[in-house]
């Protein structure tokens, strides 16, 4: 396990929250570039997979669940299942995150995710510095989604 202080978290990066977007392409290709600048800078990458109820778009174990295929766990990343849209509540997030010295987190999230401000002030209570790259409303956000 490699020990770093900085973690970027992949919060709504599930194929049912970004197949099928008109941006789909374009937002892949800056998240994509944001992981490999982290990984080349030997940051950890949190991949969060959050559960879904039945008949929903993001049901657990359905296609929409698993992760859009531009964004695969490498060896090194921390894949995490969370139930939403705290990814601190009732995970080890905060465990594994100590474990590696991780002091602050770049968080990563589609314009009006809900997981986004709840894991962005559960972080903040816990103690980490936290940075939002991408999900707050910015000018033409698409809208809400549940996680």
């Amino acid at each position: 396990m490699t020990l770093t202080p900085v973690a970027l978290v992949l919060l709504t990066a599930q194929r049912h929250h970004l197949e099928g977007r008109p941006d789909e392409q374009a937002v892949s290709r800056r998240w994509q570039a944001r992981v490999e600048a982290a990984r080349a800078a030997g940051q950890l990458i949190v991949h969060v997979q959050w559960d879904g109820a039945a008949g929903t778009p993001g049901e657990t174990f359905s296609r929409g669940w698993v992760h859009h295929p531009d964004f695969r766990a490498e060896a090194g990343d921390l894949p995490l299942r969370a139930a939403g849209p705290d990814a601190f509540a009732r995970t080890a997030l905060d465990a594994e995150l100590r474990g590696r010295a991780v002091r602050e987190l770049h968080l990563l999230a589609l314009p009006g995710a809900a997981a986004l401000p709840t894991t962005e002030r559960a972080a903040r209570a816990l103690g980490y510095a936290v940075q939002v790259l991408e999900g707050h409303a910015e000018a033409g956000a698409a809208a809400s989604s549940p996680l």
